[in-house]
């Protein structure tokens, strides 16, 4: 395994700030972006550096399992978990062209002719839990801005009056799905990869892939009849974490007064929370309520003494939702956590105030 292909790796899934933080873990030189720090590191010849690289792959593995993920929440009987567990202990992994590259991404010559069902690539058992990663090919449409300067003086005459030309791709991506099976709290997550900013409806047709290679093998190739079914409704976390104050920072809100008006308020990440930003303040205190929708919390997480990150939640609800009799909000998003250590953090909040709301 080469640096490059390592970093390349962390490319396809990370962003640069995150992987900065990962490379100072490392004791790393960081270099100047992507391109910059890869070119340095393949002629790096400091002290322990294989050691150094050995560290960042570990890094790697763990990230595959947390980076850029939106999350479901299934709650089962403590049996039904030690069942899953027991049988997923003893479940052989059939071979697929993923193995070939596992933990790394596939060629994009060799993704294309995969097809778009996930595959189980690997098993993990913690004393906390049991990870099964899962492999797809998904694509996405990137819209990007075309300068008009880059066509030919012919082509620039015809599209002369056109304030804009936007060129659309189409991109392929390895994508790391995971269904992480808890021990001590009888959840089941469903983690899917976002690193292209998926949207909502994209994150639907992926929950449901992977829901649906989960619950076949389990009836199907471990003779159970069994199936995960309705998700952890997750609605009412996004005003009980609007309220509490000391909690985090909130940098983006969404909300419908009394009256009927709605409301979306972001904050640059390096500001007050936006709870006591004065003009939110004035505007809350003029209104007798408000029902939050959407909402995003960063916290800044001491990774060491010399490392701080700083990393999101967000609870993705839509308008549509106030308006309901049953608000139901069943995902969640986590972005920017390089580290299990990280995620977990975030997951501890989710898990809390769901208990809160329960009692």
């Amino acid at each position: 395994m080469s640096i490059s292909i390592l970093l390349n790796s962390f490319r396809q899934k990370i962003s640069w700030v995150t992987m900065r933080n990962l490379l100072r873990k490392c004791k790393l030189p960081i270099g100047n972006g992507w391109d910059n720090a890869i070119k340095t590191l393949e002629t790096y010849k400091g002290e322990d550096i294989n050691d150094k690289i050995i560290e960042l792959k570990k890094l790697y593995c763990e990230q595959i399992y947390v980076s850029e993920k939106a999350i479901k929440f299934f709650q089962l009987q403590e049996e039904d978990i030690l069942t899953l567990i027991r049988l997923f202990q003893s479940y052989s992994i059939e071979k697929t062209i993923f193995q070939e590259t596992y933990p790394f991404p596939l060629p994009e010559e060799n993704l294309k002719t995969t097809d778009l069902v996930p595959s189980l690539v690997e098993i993990k058992e913690t004393d906390e839990n049991l990870i099964l990663v899962f492999c797809t090919r998904r694509s996405f449409i990137e819209q990007t801005q075309i300068d008009i300067k880059d066509f030919n003086t012919e082509t620039q005459e015809k599209l002369v009056h056109y304030d804009k030309i936007i060129g659309k791709k189409k991109h392929i991506y390895q994508f790391f799905d995971v269904v992480v099976i808890w021990k001590h709290t009888n959840i089941v997550e469903l983690r899917i990869d976002i690193v292209n900013r998926a949207s909502s409806q994209e994150r639907d047709i992926s929950f449901t892939a992977l829901l649906d290679k989960f619950n076949s093998l389990v009836s199907d190739k471990l003779k159970v009849e069994w199936r995960l079914n309705e998700s952890i409704n997750l609605f009412t976390l996004i005003n009980n974490l609007y309220k509490c104050n000391n909690e985090g920072k909130v940098i983006e809100l969404r909300f419908v007064t009394d009256e009927g008006s709605m409301k979306s308020e972001r904050m640059r990440k390096d500001k007050v929370d936006l709870r006591s930003e004065t003009y939110h303040k004035a505007g809350k205190n003029a209104v007798d309520h408000i029902t939050p929708y959407h909402l995003t919390v960063l916290w800044d997480f001491p990774v060491s003494t010399k490392i701080e990150t700083q990393i999101e939640l967000t609870l993705p609800g839509k308008v549509y939702h106030v308006n309901s009799l049953n608000p139901r909000l069943e995902e969640f998003i986590v972005q920017k956590c390089g580290l299990v250590e990280e995620y977990n953090f975030i997951l501890n909040k989710i898990i809390t105030y769901l208990a809160n709301v329960n009692q």
